[in-house]
């Protein structure tokens, strides 16, 4: 106890040398002396934050929004828009088609499976994605992305307890025009992407045909199967079509398709001495000669994944005062994805996800579009999913038929596989409401609240059927289904107050609660052993936060400092049952305080020379974790164990700079990014702890012909840092996968 208050101590008194520091910062950049003007004002950066269009400057809201980036070669992924905003770590999942782990602010995503809500939402075209598969978006036809950071507990779609990402495809411009890229890279990349925009009816009605393909060879060598592993294989294209009859209402239809065939991953050999792929087949992360960019496993992480999309969005202007806006999504997922969980060219553990998700989603919302002093926008919000997974276990217990686990005399072949599965339906409705009241030009406050009510109806399979996939036989049906059945509802209030202290200058500070419902963990093989219910969870937060605009409009900088107390936070863990069954199970094991600053700023130096950075810092600790955490049936307190997948300090830069060469444009870019050291096992496993790793990516364009052509060369990972993540199925196997070596590429790019 002593050693846990003086490590609280400690945190105490980095907290407080944190917000010292930041607050001298702040005043300093307060003090800069106004310099020669050699450069035009910043741009003015339009954000959604608040659900109407509004300066990022006039929002209190701790929001990034990533626009000019977008248009750069070295900006791929999503996962590589943690650059731009603090306290933010995106890493793509392997095994899971275009699976994303997202953690903002110390909370985030630690498990795909369709039964556990992700606590980091990301929303497409105002449809919130109910599931971590699928998120991973390319950067193709993407106008801007904003990443609000905390608990988004009233405006936007199902309550999200860490944040959420906002992606907002290109418009349907209603003019000729398009973009057209292709892209190579060492690796075999052929990168195609393009969009149209075609006028049907002046002005009244427009078509946008986009499509993407994304192809490489992968950069992993596997030395069994004697070929590169590890390819991506997507093809996305679909269409948007705007109708505009009148200057008081629009309608648009948003279709697209993704098809991800690619191998999601390739795992390496990192079985430890205690794992059954090690005692059983020698095959160990001790004499192994899987690396950086080689493996050995027997088979590949096979993927065939469709995601179709369709989104209505209507606007109509009923008076000069009053806007109405309906958004309808439709959302089909139809996965199949392959693990071969042991990493090695041993027999030991595949597993094969079969999942159909559809889910629907309605919003109606009413908005107050005068310029009263009083505004205000409320609305009714309605989320329904119904999906089924399956998933068949190879390998695992022909294995465990050899070494005599399964009885005397008792053999399987490898054939055999063992079908598990899960279904849910859930059902959740809301009700909205933020208004705002402007005193007088200074001080503005905002009050709003949101109602949600949400059912689940879970059936799983309480056991594992046999069945063999190579004749030819049909999926069985679940073994002895276990149903469950619950309802949650919570009110979540928020408020904020600003102060503009003068025009380039506004304080604010601001309370919000968040909600994430409970359910039932599914991907279990025995529900006698393992209580799959878990309760929803709540946080509160409270953050102070500056806006600056300073040097005529040349620079902005932004500090933030938050709080927030979770109570219940849902943890998944890892539970060792017997050799045939290790399982997953969620609890609310514990309370969780998280304490944090955040630093932004974008400086345009000269004409010429943009600069933006971040900086963030996280103290998350734990005040109370009770759980079994080990299998052995005793509740332990687990305070003293560091959150999964939270950095202690983030720290991004990047640069741009533009000259004039002959008749058109060089421009060069460099993107710099620090994380921390992070855990990512619950147990804080030694496996599952990652260094801190910095990263740098760059590139040098060459514009010519108005901008309209565009020749790019850039790098990834200049620096060759490549990290290794594990993770583990103690006792059976442990497995890792690296991160991409430095990558160079070059893209040719038209726009008309």
């Amino acid at each position: 106890m002593i050693k846990k208050e003086n490590q609280r101590l400690a945190r105490s008194s980095g907290k407080i040398a944190t917000l010292a520091c930041s607050a001298a910062i702040a005043a300093s950049f307060q003090s800069i002396p106004t310099l020669a003007q050699s450069g035009g004002a910043l741009e003015e950066v339009i954000v959604t934050a608040t659900r109407r269009d509004e300066s990022l400057q006039d929002v209190a809201v701790s929001v990034a929004a990533i626009t000019r980036e977008l248009g750069q070669a070295q900006v791929r992924r999503l996962e590589d828009l943690q650059t731009f905003s603090p306290n933010t770590f995106i890493r793509r999942y392997p095994g899971a088609g275009s699976t994303a782990f997202i953690n903002i602010r110390g909370v985030g995503t630690t498990d795909y499976d369709k039964s556990l809500d992700p606590p980091i939402g990301v929303i497409l075209d105002g449809m919130f994605l109910g599931t971590a598969s699928g998120v991973l978006m390319q950067n193709f036809d993407i106008q801007r992305i904003e990443i609000l950071r905390g608990p988004q507990g009233t405006l936007f779609g199902k309550n999200t307890t860490g944040g959420l990402i906002n992606i907002i495809r290109g418009d349907v411009t209603m003019e000729w025009g398009g973009d057209v890229s292709l892209t190579v890279d060492e690796y075999g990349r052929e990168d195609v992407k393009a969009v149209v925009n075609v006028p049907l009816i002046d002005d009244k009605l427009g078509i946008k045909l986009f499509g993407a393909q994304i192809k490489n060879d992968g950069w992993v060598y596997n030395r069994t199967l004697e070929r590169d592993v590890g390819e991506d294989d997507i093809l996305n294209y679909g269409f948007a079509m705007k109708w505009k009859p009148t200057e008081d209402f629009d309608i648009k239809w948003h279709y697209e398709k993704m098809k991800d065939k690619s191998d999601q991953g390739a795992y390496v050999n990192t079985n430890d001495a205690t794992d059954l792929t090690c005692l059983v087949y020698r095959q160990c992360y001790s004499n192994t000669a899987d690396d950086e960019t080689h493996n050995s496993s027997d088979g590949t992480n096979f993927s065939d994944n469709d995601y179709d999309t369709n989104i209505i969005t209507a606007n109509w202007q009923v008076t000069d005062g009053l806007l109405m806006t309906y958004i309808g999504g439709f959302r089909e997922q139809d996965e199949q994805n392959m693990q071969d969980f042991d990493g090695s060219p041993a027999p030991m553990l595949r597993m094969n996800f079969f999942n159909d998700w559809e889910q629907t989603t309605h919003e109606l919302r009413i908005m107050s579009t005068s310029d009263s002093p009083f505004q205000f926008q409320a609305g009714i919000y309605s989320f329904d999913v119904d999906y089924v997974q399956r998933w068949d276990v190879y390998d695992l217990h022909a294995t465990l038929g050899l070494i005599g686990a399964l009885g005397p005399g008792v053999t399987l072949p490898f054939t055999i596989s063992s079908s598990n599965g899960q279904e849910q339906e859930t059902s959740s409705i809301a009700g909205f409401i933020s208004m705002d009241y402007a005193f007088n030009d200074a001080w503005t406050l905002t009050v709003g609240g949101r109602y949600t009510r949400e059912e689940k109806d879970f059936i799983g399979g309480n056991g594992g059927v046999f069945y063999d996939p190579s004749k030819g036989d049909p999926i069985p049906p679940l073994l002895d289904p276990k149903a469950y059945s619950d309802e949650w509802s919570e009110f979540t209030p928020s408020a904020s107050l600003r102060w503009q202290i003068n025009d380039n200058m506004m304080a604010w500070a601001s309370y919000a609660e968040g909600f994430k419902s409970g359910g039932f963990f599914g991907r279990q093989a025995n529900f006698d052993c393992c209580d799959p219910t878990f309760e929803p969870e709540f946080v509160k937060n409270y953050e102070l936060g500056l806006k600056t605009s300073l040097l005529d409009g040349r620079l902005t900088f932004n500090p933030t400092v938050f709080f927030s107390d979770y109570e219940d936070k849902q943890e998944s863990i890892l539970i060792p049952i017997n050799l045939s069954n290790v399982a997953t199970v969620v609890r609310n094991a514990s309370t969780q305080e998280i304490f944090g600053v955040e630093l932004e700023m974008s400086f345009q130096i000269t004409e010429n020379w943009f600069l933006r950075a971040n900086y963030g810092y996280i103290d998350a600790e734990y005040d109370e974790y009770l759980a079994d955490i080990t299998g052995d049936q005793i509740v332990t307190d687990n305070s003293d164990l560091i959150p999964r997948q939270v950095p202690e300090n983030t720290f991004g830069v990047s640069t741009t700079y533009t000259a004039s060469v002959g008749p058109g444009t060089l421009q060069s870019s460099l993107s710099f990014r620090y994380r921390d050291e992070v855990e990512l096992e619950p147990s804080n496993d030694p496996i599952g702890h990652m260094d801190s790793i910095e990263s740098l990516d760059g590139q040098i364009s060459y514009l010519w012909g108005d901008n309209r052509y565009r020749l790019t060369v850039y790098g990834k990972n200049l620096t060759d840092e490549q990290e290794l993540a594990q993770g583990t199925i103690h006792p059976l196997i442990t497995r890792g996968w690296w991160t991409p070596p430095r990558t160079i590429g070059a893209e040719f790019a038209i726009s008309f």
